[in-house]
């Protein structure tokens, strides 16, 4: 293995990938007030997407534009071929079948991320996504 640290680094990384707090979204959660914004709940998974545009894609694609972009369409970025042929659209209810389950929703890809199961947190993830677009649309 040519850099076992970096593969255990981005291990770490992967696994902890929309794992917040699991009392983050209760009003007992870390700042002891609100919920998490979607920003926060997203902040794990920016070890692998970049976000501002024209960013180069990091370990997944940049997701700057994301909402309403064909999936495996960026050519900056090496998708899986599950991926690039799933003809999946990136509107707010795929995003969300998405990030709930990925490998469900297009077998085949290579997200390492096993997904988040609270619809109230993926929800705020997909606000924090439709934010990332310029500020004209």
């Amino acid at each position: 293995m040519k850099h076992p640290i970096s593969i255990l680094i981005l291990a770490s990384a992967l696994a902890g990938c929309g794992q917040s707090d699991p009392n983050a979204g209760s009003a007992a959660g870390a700042s002891g007030n609100a919920a998490p914004s979607g920003r926060q709940l997203f902040s794990p998974c920016a070890v692998c997407h970049a976000v501002k545009e024209g960013d180069a894609a990091r370990v997944g694609p940049n997701l700057y534009g994301i909402v309403g972009r064909q999936a495996g369409a960026d050519p900056a970025f090496a998708y899986s071929k599950a991926m690039r042929e799933s003809g999946v659209v990136w509107t707010e209810d795929n995003l969300d079948a998405f990030i709930e389950n990925p490998q469900m929703f297009i077998r085949g890809n290579r997200m390492g991320y096993a997904g988040e199961r609270n619809a109230e947190k993926r929800a705020a993830i997909i606000d924090y996504l439709k934010t990332l677009k310029p500020a004209a649309d």
